[in-house]
């Protein structure tokens, strides 16, 4: 699949395109525990951005509704994963710290123009397309200004 992503690359004949709506908030469904949540040691020295990708596909269901689901399962996990719906700060010591403030993660709904088979091997993918599948904050210059979690969730035919 890779070998095919990369002939179409070089030879033109694949441009993905993602058209994004706006971010949302996706909060929890019920009332968090408010405060600060401290790190470990171990956080503090391993905190970096994640970026990943999940692909599914249903043969009794189409995706009409696949959006409303996924945002309404994330409001359920939220209450039970909380600091996910909060932002990261420091602390006077200068650690990182999760303020849990309920504000929830960042959600956005995107859909593509290609197909699964045609991004080629996305436990590999290159920079220019796992940039359009995966959502980035504008303008964060730091891990403190990207929520704990950001979602985009998107349609691609498979």
């Amino acid at each position: 699949m890779a070998n095919n992503h990369q002939q179409n690359q070089e030879e033109g004949a694949f441009q993905l395109s993602v058209t994004r709506k706006e971010p949302t908030l996706v909060t929890p469904a019920d009332e968090t525990q408010k405060g600060f949540y401290f790190l470990s040691n171990l956080d503090q020295n391993i905190a970096v951005i994640v970026r990943t990708i999940y692909c599914f596909h249903s043969e009794n269901r189409g995706n009409e509704d696949a959006i409303d689901v996924i945002k309404d399962a994330l409001s359920k996990v939220l209450v039970h994963y909380y600091p996910l719906a909060g932002r990261l700060t420091l602390s006077p010591e200068m650690k990182l710290i999760v303020d849990c403030t309920a504000e929830g993660a960042v959600f956005v709904e995107a859909e593509s123009d290609c197909r699964v088979s045609q991004i080629g091997d996305i436990t590999k993918p290159d920079p220019v397309t796992l940039g359009k599948l995966v959502y980035d904050i504008p303008g964060a210059q730091n891990i403190l200004q990207i929520p704990p979690l950001v979602a985009q969730v998107g349609s691609i035919p498979f």
